[in-house]
Parts: structure tokens; C-alpha cells; sequence
């Protein structure tokens, strides 16, 4: 073998034994490290919460204005009304005219009538006292009588013609529609010149009072159960201001902001539940000087309720698959678990502005016997949950809750 074929043969060894240390170093298994993760623990702690509830404003007082004697709806002198619709009126607001002349005629002739009866009268008194005061032997018995008798009929006759004179006044003052309450009146049902109270009293318009005003809404069975201790009994047959104060409620608009005008009490609970929706209706009642709610509104009604030692975990760390929902701890170890939990209904928002979506769940205590539900020092895993996985091992960093 010449030189050159011996330094090419060398120099072939050299890298083939190169590139087999190279492969041995690269195919060397290394392993990961463990994946970092958030955990935080359970939030337990006596916590309020609102359950919601559609609801529908009610007016405190209504009535219907309508025509109690028939005639003719007359305009008013600057205008076809003597109000203007929507405005608010005060008790004894002069709304519509009824045409008076007849009525005015009735009431003179009942007048007359009365007139008359009184003087009929006063001749049946004079007749009879001139019957008793007569000579003896100069009247009869029958005489008397008679005349006590003629005396007795023109007294009937005379309360006759007064109570005629008191319906004729009364008929006369309904030609002036007035409204017995304050309140917000509606618009005109019926225009001038039109003929009302034929057949019936005629609707004319309505007037309602808005402050306070009522709030309807129906709770469910189970829901109920917290009011039912409140409703009335033989010891306490009105339920007392403290106790409607016990439970403030509180009014959001459809369009989601809160009422400002004050929480409202509790008024009144039904007797009964209804067995077709399973529901009892409830009403409530708030202050409405502000004039921010009208009759008619539809509103969600928020109750709030006390919820002793609530467990509060973060809404992200709540997994669900088949099985139900559940969360990944950090057992012992940092090794992963599985735990199931069973979350309620309830969302609290952070720590800061309430406008701020709630991120906190509240879930049901923890079950020893269905092994269910956390306990305060379990640590929860609340990010890295896609490399998170029971039975692993993981690198736990303990994070702090915020919660209001």
C-alpha cells in the first residue's frame, strides 16, 4: 500500500469513529423537566350571593276613570281636553265635562218637588193640630186620624223629594269627571262629541300611581322555602317591617344596569303553589320618587342569600368531560390528581369593579364519603392545564386569590 493510500485509509478510521461518537451523544435520553404550573387553594368563607328572577313592575294604585251619568263628552274651551295625556294629576283634578244642562234641569225640578213637599207638609201638620185643638164633640175620632195619617204621607213625601234632590246633586257633580287619587293619567279613550254612559259606565281613561310600585315575579318550589317562614300565623297575623327588611332585593333593567333607586321589601307571598308550573308568586315592593320605573317593566329581581362557608375556586381550573366536572390538584409528591367537583350556580366576580366577569365559581363542600368537593388546604391547578395530567409529576407555584 502506497503512503496516500495509507493516509486515506487512517484518515476514513478517524471520521468513521468521529461520526459514532457523535451518534452516541445525540441519541443519550435526557428527561424533561416537570411542567410548571399555578395552583391556588380553595376560597372558604361565608359569601353573599343573588339568585335572579324575572319579574314585571306593577302600579301601586290604579283606576279607571269613567262616566257615571250619560251624555255628550264636551271639549274644553282652550282645547279638546282639560289635560294633557301622561302629566301627572293631583286628587280631585277636574279631567272631562259630561254635558250639565239636563243634569242642572233635574236638580231644579227635584228642588221644586222639595218645595212643594215641605209646604204639603207644613198644611198636613196645621190640619191635624187644628183636629186636636178643636172643641170636643166638634171633630171625630176618624177626623184625627185621618188627618195624623194625611201628615204621616207628606213626611214620606218630603224624604222622597230630598233624597231626589241629593241624586240629582250627585249626577250633577258626575258631570265633572274628576279623579279620586293622584297619580300619572293615560290618554283619552274617547273624544269629544261622542255620546258615553249609554249602556255602561264608559271607560274614559286611567290614572295610575307609581310611587311606590309593586314588583311580580313566581319563585320555584325549592326556592320558596326561605319566605314561607315569613308569611303570616295566628301569633303574628302581619308580618312585621324587620322581617320584610330581612331579605332586600334588588331590581336590574333588561338592559342589564341596576336599579339606583333603593332596594326594595318583601310585600306579600302567596298561599298556595301552582301545581302546573310548580311556582308561588311573590311580590315586592320599591321607592320610586325617581320616577325610574313605570308600570308594566319588565325587571330581574336579584335575592340575595347568605351562603355560610362557600367554597370559592377559580371558574378556569373546572374541567368537564363525561364524567361530570372536576379540577386537577397537586397531591403529595407534586404528583397530579383528579378530584370531582360539583359547582353551583353561583359566579363572584373579583376583587375591584363589579363590572368585571365574575371568574370565581362556587362549588358544593366537600363530600368525605363521595369523595367529591375540595377542601381549604387542597392545591388547585389553575394554568399549564393542557400539560397537566393525573399521575404526573408537576412543579407547583402557589398563587394569590382575589376575590371580593
Amino acid at each position: 500500500m502506497t503512503l496516500r493510500e495509507r493516509h486515506f485509509s487512517t484518515g476514513m478510521g478517524l471520521l468513521f469513529a468521529a461520526s459514532l461518537w457523535s451518534c452516541s451523544e445525540k441519541n443519550a435520553f435526557v428527561a424533561p423537566p416537570p411542567p410548571e404550573v399555578d395552583v391556588q387553594t380553595p376560597i372558604v368563607r361565608t359569601t353573599t350571593v343573588y339568585r335572579e328572577f324575572p319579574g314585571r313592575t306593577e302600579a301601586f294604585a290604579r283606576a279607571e276613570i269613567r262616566a257615571r251619568v250619560q251624555g255628550f263628552l264636551q271639549a274644553a274651551e282652550d282645547g279638546p281636553f282639560l289635560f294633557s295625556p301622561g302629566q301627572y294629576v293631583e286628587k280631585g283634578t277636574h279631567l272631562f265635562t259630561i254635558e250639565p244642562d239636563q243634569y242642572d234641569a233635574a236638580l231644579k225640578t227635584a228642588e221644586a218637588d222639595l218645595a212643594k213637599a215641605n209646604a204639603d207638609l207644613g198644611i198636613a201638620t196645621t190640619a191635624l193640630e187644628m183636629r186636636r185643638n178643636a172643641k170636643p164633640g166638634a171633630v171625630s175620632q176618624i177626623d184625627i186620624e185621618t188627618a195624623l195619617a194625611e201628615e204621616k204621607r207628606a213626611q214620606a213625601l218630603l224624604a222622597i223629594a230630598e233624597a231626589a234632590v241629593t241624586d240629582a246633586e250627585r249626577n250633577l257633580a258626575y258631570t265633572e269627571v274628576k279623579t279620586d287619587m293622584a297619580g300619572r293619567v293615560s290618554r283619552s279613550l274617547v273624544d269629544p262629541g261622542n255620546l258615553v254612559g249609554a249602556s255602561e259606565p264608559t271607560l274614559l281613561t286611567t290614572v295610575v300611581q307609581d310611587d311606590p310600585i309593586y314588583v311580580n315575579f313566581e319563585v320555584s318550589e325549592r326556592e320558596v322555602l326561605p319566605f314561607l317562614k315569613d308569611r303570616p300565623n295566628e301569633e303574628a297575623p302581619v308580618v312585621s317591617d324587620s322581617e320584610k327588611k330581612e331579605h332586600r332585593p334588588k331590581l336590574v333593567f333588561s338592559n342589564g344596569e341596576p336599579y339606583t333607586g333603593g332596594d326594595g321589601m318583601f310585600d306579600f307571598v302567596d298561599t298556595t303553589v301552582n301545581p302546573d308550573t310548580g311556582t308561588m308568586k311573590i311580590r315586592a315592593i320599591f321607592e320610586n320618587d325617581q320616577r325610574m320605573l313605570a308600570d308594566g317593566l319588565f325587571v330581574r329581581v336579584r335575592v340575595p342569600e347568605e351562603l355560610p362557608q362557600a367554597v370559592l375556586i377559580p371558574r378556569l381550573a373546572i374541567q368537564r368531560d363525561l364524567g361530570g366536572s372536576y379540577v386537577l390538584l397537586v397531591g403529595p409528591g407534586n404528583k397530579v390528581e383528579r378530584r370531582v367537583v360539583i359547582p353551583t350556580s353561583f359566579n363572584v366576580a373579583p376583587t375591584g369593579s363589579q363590572a368585571e366577569a365574575p371568574t370565581y365559581r362556587i362549588i358544593e363542600p366537600f363530600n368525605a364519603e363521595a369523595g367529591t368537593g375540595l377542601k381549604a388546604d387542597d392545591r388547585v391547578i389553575v394554568s399549564n392545564l393542557q400539560k397537566a395530567r393525573a399521575g404526573i409529576v408537576v412543579k407547583p407555584t402557589l398563587q394569590q386569590e382575589q376575590t371580593n
